[in-house]
């Protein structure tokens, strides 16, 4: 988002303390609210809270993305019980019911993300369980201040102050203070439960500049070279390094893979919905034994053709929000933005990048 002028309607300026104000209204009501807490020396993490001292402020991002808060690691979709007369008892989970949930302080990119999500969970089948959790979240999000070296937002269209998907935008002032955007109702609602802590901003008031984070890439590029390479040995170039061991899916905040299982003994059990990963070898096993992506360049081809080619093409946006956690947790250094700017380069006709 550009320093432009808004509407003084929309923009209130928080008192200094705001961020107490806030939290200790929002638990005195009931609502849980999720914020950074740093963890370990270094460490971020969104989990809830109930005192606005333990909230974290100068932090790049949180290490778990947003996303487990609205699809959880693993949950329970329904259980079932075998009886004495033979009769099998099934009981499906209940919707998750929408409940009073605050999130404050996630990153531009994280919000941003949920679109995405959004768009898998709505498509063909409205997955309720998901709509119920993000119906009963407001997300109050934290404008970047100071990008990590691996943040790559503004190659895929984002930008630190990225106002896509949040219900308000917090511009954090060295002050104390904060200037507050109302981007839904439902970040209005939170700004009126705050009260006298946040009143309009004087007329004419600017957003601050957001902080620079370069361009690396051009996606149309990219997948113009995606759309024409399927069976590129470059696939095979990139996997040498990969150990298909998942971290960068786990912690990206728009993949959403998950295999369905039923944990049983020989009474009862429950179906479970748990996270995948596609640079798993077992991801697409047949039961027959036969496996369409037998190995890791076909894995890490998949990855990459997702987010920037397949995706784009089914729901007309990128799989990727350019938050750098796949770089930042690679053991073995692989980097995104080093595969893409290669074949950014190959599609201009260049000499190779190391990726």
């Amino acid at each position: 988002m550009n320093s432009a002028k808004v509407d003084e309607q929309t923009l209130y300026q928080a008192a200094t303390g705001w961020l107490k104000s806030a939290v200790d209204i929002l638990l005195g009501a009931g609502v849980e609210v999720i914020a950074p807490i740093e963890t370990d020396p270094g460490v971020v993490e969104l989990a809830a809270v109930n005192s606005s001292e333990a909230v974290a402020l100068d932090y790049v991002n949180a290490r778990l993305p947003l996303k487990r808060l609205l699809f959880p690691v693993t949950e329970v979709l329904l259980e079932y019980e075998k009886q004495s007369d033979g009769d099998v008892d099934v009981k499906s989970e209940p919707a998750a019911s929408p409940k009073d949930v605050v999130v404050i302080g996630a990153r531009p990119c994280d919000v941003a993300a949920l679109e995405a999500l959004d768009k898998v969970f709505h498509w063909d089948y409205d997955d309720v369980h998901y709509s119920g959790r993000r119906e009963g979240t407001t997300l109050i999000t934290f404008a970047c201040t100071k990008p990590g070296p691996q943040c790559f937002c503004t190659s895929v269209g984002g930008s630190p102050h990225n106002s896509a998907q949040s219900d308000v935008l917090v511009f954090l002032e060295d002050d104390g203070r904060a200037l507050l955007q109302v981007c839904s109702d439902k970040g209005a609602k939170f700004v009126d439960q705050l009260g006298d802590v946040a009143k309009p901003a004087p007329a004419g008031s600017k957003l601050p500049a957001p902080p620079e984070v370069k361009a690396r890439f051009e996606p149309e590029k990219v997948k113009q070279w995606l759309d024409e390479s399927f069976e590129d040995d470059f696939w095979a170039d990139v996997s040498l390094k990969c150990l298909g061991c998942g971290a960068c899916s786990y912690l990206c905040p728009t993949c959403h893979c998950f295999d369905i299982v039923d944990e049983a003994n020989w009474h009862s059990g429950q179906r479970r919905r748990n996270w995948d990963c596609c640079s798993h070898p077992m991801f697409t096993k047949h039961a027959s034994g036969h496996n369409p992506r037998p190995d890791q360049a076909s894995r890490c081809r998949q990855r990459v053709m997702h987010k920037f080619k397949y995706f784009p093409e089914r729901f007309g946006q990128i799989a990727c929000v350019g938050c750098g956690r796949c770089t930042r947790a690679c053991c073995v250094g692989q980097n995104l933005v080093s595969i893409l700017t290669d074949i950014e380069t190959r599609a201009k006709g260049g000499a190779n990048c190391d990726a």
